[in-house]
C-alpha cells in the first residue's frame, strides 16, 4: 500500500509546486497526467506516476481509471489540478468521496464560480466593483451595442480561464469582426461578454475556504505576464490590500465555497479601486508565490481534508517575489518592444536575492526544469515547430 496524495495535471507549474510542497512535508505524493512528459513526473518528490486517459476526449474512462488507481494504491486524498480534471472530478465527487477525500467544491458551486456572468451579477449585489459589462443574447446585438461603447473594450468568454478567447478591440468595426472570429474559432455555447477596459495593474488573492468559512489568504501583484495582453503571470510580488482581500472573501462566502481558489482583480489606475476580473475555482499558475510568502495552500488543503479543519493563516511575508523563468524569458521578448523596456529589463536582470524564488528552477530538485527546457527542442525535432507545450510528445 502506497497511501498519500494523488495530484492530477502533473504537467502544470501548480502541480510541481504542490508536489514539492507536500513532498517536503513528508507526505507521499503520486502524480498523474494524460501525457508522458509531465514535469512533475520527474520531481524527486513524486513517488510514482500514473498516466490516465484524456479527460477532454475520454471523460468516462478517465474517471474509471482514476477510481481504479485510487483503490489500488489506497490513496487518502485526491487533489485535482487543472481545469478539465477539476470539473470532471467535481461532477463525480459523491462517488469518489467514498474511496478518497476530495477537498473541492460541489460541481454546482464550481459552475457558479467559473461563470463570469453569474459572478458579475453576484458581485454587483454585494458591493464588489465590476467592469461595465454588456450581455449579448444574439449575434445581431453586437452591432447595436458597438454604437454605445467607449473604446477600448474586451471580448471575454463567459466560462474559461487564461487568455483563450480574450480580445482587446479599439473600434466598432474591429469589435464586430473579432467577435465573429472568436465565435467561429471556439464555438462557445454562450455568447462572450463585452466589458469595459480597466487600466491598471493586475492582482490576485489566493484563498482557502472550509465549507463557507475563510481559512487562509494571500494577495500579490502581477509584475509581468505572458502573453503580456492578459496571460498567466511570469513574475509577481506578495502584497496586502484590505479591500481586495475583503472582496475575495465576500464573493466566495456568498456561494459557500470549499477548497482553494484564486480571485483576480485590476486596481483601477484612475480611481484607485479594485475591480473584479475573474474567479478561478481551482489551483492557479502562481501557486508557488503563496507558498514562498508563508501560506502553503497544498499542505493546508491536505490537512483540512485529513483532519476536517485547519488553523487559519491570515498573515504572511510582504515583498516576496517569485518568477516562472521560462515564461518570463518568453514575456521579455514582448516587453522590450514596449515603452517600459528599460524598466522591465532592469527588473528582469535581478536574478538573485533573499526574497526572490523560482516556480521552476530548484537546485535540490533540478530534473523537472531540465524536462521543461527539453520540451520545445523535442517538439522542434518531432514537428519542426518550437512549441513549449508537451501535449503532442510521446502520447
Amino acid at each position: 500500500m502506497i497511501m498519500g496524495v494523488l495530484l492530477t495535471h502533473a504537467r502544470h507549474r501548480s502541480a510541481l509546486a504542490a508536489t514539492r510542497s507536500l513532498g517536503r512535508a513528508g507526505i507521499n505524493v503520486m502524480t498523474s497526467d494524460s501525457i508522458r512528459y509531465a514535469t512533475s513526473f520527474f520531481s524527486k518528490y513524486s513517488k510514482s506516476k500514473f498516466i490516465y486517459p484524456s479527460p477532454e476526449f475520454k471523460p468516462k474512462l478517465f474517471i474509471y481509471s482514476l477510481k481504479q488507481y485510487i483503490q489500488k494504491c489506497d490513496i487518502e486524498v485526491l487533489m485535482p489540478i487543472g481545469e478539465s480534471e477539476t470539473y470532471l472530478i467535481s461532477k463525480h465527487k459523491k462517488e469518489l468521496d467514498t474511496i478518497a477525500k476530495v477537498p473541492i467544491p460541489e460541481y454546482e458551486t464550481i459552475t457558479k464560480a467559473n461563470n463570469k456572468r453569474y459572478m458579475i451579477d453576484l458581485a454587483r449585489k454585494i458591493g464588489v466593483n465590476v467592469p461595465q459589462t454588456y450581455i449579448i443574447n444574439d449575434m445581431n446585438d453586437i452591432e447595436a451595442v458597438s454604437k454605445d461603447l467607449i473604446f477600448p473594450v474586451v471580448i471575454k468568454p463567459v466560462v474559461g480561464s487564461g487568455a483563450e478567447g480574450i480580445r482587446f478591440v479599439n473600434s466598432g468595426d474591429e469589435l464586430i469582426k473579432e467577435y465573429h472570429n472568436v465565435m467561429r474559432k471556439f464555438n462557445y455555447s454562450e455568447y462572450p461578454l463585452i466589458q469595459e477596459f480597466i487600466p491598471g495593474d493586475s492582482y490576485g488573492v489566493a484563498i482557502l475556504f472550509n465549507r463557507g468559512e475563510l481559512r487562509a489568504l494571500c494577495a500579490y501583484r502581477n509584475i509581468r505576464k505572458y502573453p503580456i495582453s492578459g496571460g498567466p503571470s511570469t513574475a509577481r510580488i506578495s502584497i496586502r490590500h484590505a479591500k481586495m482581500e475583503k472582496y475575495a472573501a465576500l464573493l466566495l462566502e456568498e456561494i459557500q465555497y470549499h477548497g482553494v481558489a484564486e480571485v483576480e482583480f485590476i486596481l483601477n489606475r484612475k480611481t484607485g479601486e479594485p475591480v473584479l476580473m475573474d474567479v478561478n475555482p481551482r489551483f492557479w499558475g502562481s501557486l508557488y508565490q503563496s507558498i514562498c510568502a508563508g501560506v502553503d495552500f497544498p499542505y493546508l488543503l491536505y490537512k483540512m481534508a485529513m483532519e476536517g479543519d485547519v488553523k487559519s493563516v491570515f498573515t504572511y511575508k510582504v515583498g516576496v517575489r517569485t518568477r516562472w523563468m521560462l515564461g518570463d524569458l518568453r514575456a521579455l521578448a514582448d516587453y522590450i518592444k514596449t515603452k517600459k523596456r528599460k524598466e522591465v529589463l532592469k527588473d528582469f536582470l535581478k536574478l538573485h536575492g533573499n526574497n526572490l524564488h523560482y516556480d521552476d528552477i530548484s537546485a535540490e530538485d533540478p530534473i523537472p526544469t531540465l524536462i521543461e527546457l527539453m520540451i520545445p527542442l523535442m517538439n522542434l525535432l518531432k514537428s519542426g515547430n518550437l512549441k513549449f507545450s508537451p501535449e503532442n510528445i510521446g502520447r
